[in-house]
């Protein structure tokens, strides 16, 4: 169950030239360093690794793991020395996880690609294109103790603390049919297959009642292929580890009530930007990089997606996969930007945020909404030129 709504356009493989003359293939390379994001049991990994070239100019590497469906999914490498364009990669794979990075040998490095080449291989998955740019990595197989990949594991699912976090990741894990990352939660005797029909759900929703001591209700709304359900499950947690596990009643949903179930209001904050069309493409990197957005562009401006910097909303009764996502900025074509967030704390850290940022200077605000239905990626798929006029029939 990865960030679905959040998730990215991620290049199946992408190389940035940067002053390096033999291939990647001939070049003698020497590991620097490399790191791992703590998001295993949100289904994703993304994984770093810099080398040095001996005649000039370094290697860096970007992959990015879907630990349910696909498997090593995409590889991005850049040649040269660290810069704005990589920072912006680094972000664009890295920022929308709620992640820490947890520094990895070369011999862990090594060994964990290696897994997940396995999986593509056992699967019959097919690896990133261009192999010869990152095929080096498993030229030298390792192997890992027991005691060692426990520890790896432990450090890549992040520190479990709450039986909510629990029951919220293990279902996640089961809905994904990720078998590993479940039996992580479980003891050995749990069934962790009784969704295992289900392909490519999103786990969208999930509201927990305890009955019991240590027993819990939950209530999930899923996805399937544009199709929706209400699944009813009992889960017993003892020590944080899921003791027992059993399926009660399947609902269907219509998209219509699901919509209802996932509704959220919206604070809208509008700017105009008194910035030229250069002037905006030189601020707007920095802003990027200083507010944790991941940046992509639509066919009426660009979108900024902020996220919170922890997966902290797995911890909570009412689970949304959404909730990872702080705010969205939208900056139109005709100069006007729209913050939006869902609730009033944010709205105001956004505007706050805004108003010690270097755009300040161009930003004049023009208007304040709260608006009972989410708007926003509505009228960035409309053909409406500004926001005040898109949302007037709604006043």
């Amino acid at each position: 169950m990865s960030n679905t709504d959040s998730s990215i356009s991620k290049p199946a493989f992408t190389l940035i030239e940067g002053g390096l003359n033999c291939s990647i293939p001939q070049a003698h390379k020497r590991f620097v360093s490399a790191y791992v994001t703590n998001t295993r049991l949100m289904g994703v990994l993304a994984v770093y690794a810099h080398w040095a070239v001996k005649d000039g100019g370094d290697i860096h590497q970007f992959f990015y793991i879907d630990c349910e469906e696909t498997g090593l999914e995409t590889c991005t490498v850049y040649r040269g020395d660290w810069n704005q364009e990589m920072q912006m990669a680094e972000q664009a794979l890295v920022g929308g996880l709620g992640a820490q990075k947890l520094p990895l040998t070369a011999k862990t490095f090594r060994w964990l690609m290696g897994y997940w080449r396995h999986f593509n291989r056992k699967h019959n998955i097919p690896l990133p294109p261009n192999k010869d740019n990152y095929e080096f990595v498993f030229q030298k197989p390792v192997k890992l103790t027991r005691e060692e990949k426990a520890d790896l594991m432990r450090r890549i699912c992040g520190e479990i603390t709450t039986d909510y976090q629990v029951v919220n990741y293990f279902l996640m894990r089961c809905f994904g049919r990720d078998y590993v990352g479940a039996a992580y939660l479980a003891q050995e005797d749990v069934p962790l297959d009784t969704f295992d029909s289900y392909r490519k759900a999103t786990f969208c929703k999930n509201i927990i009642d305890r009955v019991g001591p240590h027993v819990y209700l939950s209530e999930s709304l899923i996805e399937m292929g544009g199709k929706y359900e209400t699944i009813i499950t009992k889960t017993t947690v003892r020590d944080l580890q899921v003791v027992d596990f059993e399926h009660c009643s399947t609902t269907p949903v219509t998209e219509t009530e699901a919509a209802l179930m996932l509704r959220k209001s919206e604070f809208a904050t509008v700017y105009e930007v008194l910035m030229d069309d250069e002037d905006i493409q030189d601020n707007l990197g920095e802003f990027v990089l200083n507010t944790n957005t991941v940046m992509t562009l639509q066919p009426n401006g660009r979108l900024l997606m902020a996220y919170k910097p922890t997966n902290d909303h797995v911890n909570e009764r009412v689970f949304m996969l959404s909730n990872d996502v702080k705010g969205v900025y939208f900056l139109t074509k005709n100069k006007e930007l729209i913050v939006v967030a869902y609730n009033q704390p944010d709205i105001v850290e956004m505007e706050i945020g805004l108003a010690s940022s270097p755009l300040r200077k161009y930003l004049v605000m023009t208007g304040q909404y709260e608006l009972l239905d989410p708007v926003l990626f509505e009228f960035i798929k409309s053909d409406c030129p500004d926001f005040r006029s898109f949302i007037s029939p709604m006043e």
